[in-house]
């Protein structure tokens, strides 16, 4: 169950969720550009906002800062998807892909899930962050890995470690992450 709201943001961030759970994407006031963006605005708010003006600010720190918003969006797509699946992890994977495809945040593609070591792998081919991008010299999808992470400590109750081995960017296929559960 959601937390009551303390903040503005935490009351948008509600309003919205809500309204993507119910599956409603229309949005008032915007009967002539519609619901949705075109994928370079969001790109430029993510690396510029959310990337290069952090990195100013936090130096070496700005992926962790990254990750962790990341990892809240992880959260509060896993808790509003929670009360959906029963606790069954394969319903619970299923509907978060849904979620994340109709969101256009990617392809959330199970690669690979060991229950027993606490070991998974998720590809996110077409990364909403990465997806055109070239030229990088490291994995640059820090949001869409803590998101990830944010999406498994929901569903487990724990700390999880999430990192990105593959990138688009770099030139590899498809984003890859890789969870341990701690």
């Amino acid at each position: 169950m959601l937390h009551q709201p303390k903040s503005d943001y935490q009351i948008a961030q509600k309003k919205i969720l809500d309204s993507i759970i119910r599956g409603e994407f229309e949005i008032d006031n915007r009967k002539n550009l519609g619901p949705l963006i075109p994928i370079r605005l969001f790109q430029v708010l993510r690396m510029v906002a959310l990337g290069a003006n952090v990195e100013d600010m936090l130096g070496d720190g700005a992926p962790a800062l990254v990750y962790h918003s990341g990892q809240g969006l992880g959260q509060v797509l896993g808790q509003a998807v929670m009360e959906q699946s029963d606790k069954n992890f394969e319903a619970y994977v299923g509907q978060i892909e849904q979620l994340c495809k109709k969101l256009s945040i990617g392809l959330l593609i199970p690669e690979t899930i060991d229950m027993k070591a606490g070991v998974f792998e998720l590809r996110v081919d077409e990364c909403v962050s990465c997806a055109g991008i070239d030229g990088v010299t490291s994995p640059i999808c820090h949001f869409e890995a803590g998101m990830v992470g944010g999406i498994f400590k929901t569903f487990f109750d724990t700390n999880v470690k999430a990192k990105e081995t593959k990138c688009n960017a770099l030139g590899d296929d498809t984003c890859l992450i890789h969870v341990n559960l701690k």
